[in-house]
């Protein structure tokens, strides 16, 4: 059953005037579902420029399988065919629908990357999603970049993105006074670049050999081999090693950078990183999990520092595993320990009490808090 309800999820709704002659009939809203399926497979005689509209509408149908055999259409097209069509199109909301249901298919996300025809946010949007050749023809348009720094941000946060890319679009930023300051890692750029510190003494990897590290920071397997064209136009294969391995090579920009990409097991080694803006960005990443912190809590490892950044932040500590662990963690700075310990439960607080791994005052507080309690009763 159709779900007339369903509310509209992702991107630019599109209107049915986008529908040409009888598609109206056949592809919109109160369309039978058997005339719906029918457009979707292309399973009708109608030219590209009529029916390619149609496919990107019914990628937003109610039906969950319309939605994806009209996907699927699209994505078979021949881009002989399907390249005129995006090229000559003239409604935003279509090529946002396009970006969407092409984000995979990389001739037909390239051509939609360099058409001025997409709105700023499409790009944006494509720019999270899209491979490496359509995340640099995006990059290379500088003034969408700076009239619209949230493409910059979203190149950042795609694993696919070029190192270097990402280095000549902070650098960009920061010569045109564009504030990306909420953005890990663009303010100790933008730090070096002006000369406010020290300009980053580790060469770090290649291209190809952070792009062999992503793969694995993402889990795609322990090794990963990456195909790179070298100026030669010969392809080269780097094979990578270890993750640990590369981390150590790496400079420090490139470091925050896979921080923010990269997954749990990348995270956990990055956050005993010698370099604090290294551990501070694994703090930032979008994808941190409530289990990461609190493990991170525990870890007798880690500075001072990065345990009081963890709990300072409310949300984070919120979490009462989190905050036993920074009670029951020796190096938590004493104060936020005394902070958090009344908020255990008089068990942990007891098993706190007579622990020779905590601070001795937090047990010592701890056992006198206890005290108290038995002679209340």
């Amino acid at each position: 059953m159709t779900n007339e309800s369903a509310p509209f999820v992702s991107g630019t709704q599109l209107q049915p005037h986008v529908l040409e002659g009888p598609l109206l009939g056949l592809a919109g809203r109160d369309a039978p579902l058997a005339a719906r399926e029918r457009v979707a497979r292309a399973a009708l005689a109608a030219p590209p420029d009529v029916l390619v509209p149609a496919l990107l509408y019914l990628t937003q149908d109610l039906e969950p399988e319309i939605r994806k055999t009209a996907k699927e259409s699209l994505a078979a097209m021949p881009i002989a065919v399907l390249g005129p069509v995006l090229a000559g199109m003239k409604e935003p909301a279509l090529f946002d629908a396009a970006a969407r249901a092409l984000v995979r298919v990389p001739k037909a996300a390239r051509a939609l990357a360099l058409n001025a025809g997409c709105a700023d946010d499409t790009l944006r949007w494509l720019a999270t999603a899209a491979d490496a050749d359509t995340v640099q023809a995006i990059g290379r348009n500088h003034v969408r970049a700076l009239r619209y720094p949230a493409i910059i941000e979203a190149i950042y946060l795609n694993p696919l993105a070029p190192q270097s890319l990402v280095h000549d679009l902070f650098d960009l930023a920061v010569r045109a006074g564009t504030n990306l300051d909420h953005v890990p890692g663009f303010r100790e750029t933008k730090a070096m670049l002006l000369g406010e510190e020290p300009a980053d003494d580790e060469k770090g990897l290649s291209d190809a050999e952070f792009a062999s590290a992503i793969l694995m920071a993402i889990g795609q397997g322990e090794r990963a081999t990456q195909k790179v064209e070298v100026a030669e136009g010969a392809v080269a294969e780097k094979e990578a090693g270890s993750l640990a391995a590369l981390l150590s090579k790496m400079s420090v920009a490139q470091k925050i950078r896979i921080a923010m990409v990269g997954d749990a097991s990348t995270r956990k080694l990055l956050i005993r990183d010698p370099k604090k803006m290294v551990a501070y960005a694994v703090l930032k990443s979008p994808r941190l999990t409530e289990s990461e912190i609190t493990a991170f809590a525990a870890n007798k490892a880690l500075s001072e520092d990065i345990l009081a950044s963890i709990a300072r932040n409310r949300q984070w500590t919120k979490d009462y595993a989190t905050r036993k662990a920074l009670v029951f963690n020796p190096k938590t700075p004493l104060s936020l320990s005394m902070q958090f310990l009344r908020t255990l439960t008089q068990k942990d607080m007891k098993d706190c009490s007579g622990s020779r791994d905590v601070n001795p005052n937090v047990a010592r507080t701890a056992k006198r808090i206890l005290t108290e309690l038995n002679e209340r009763k």
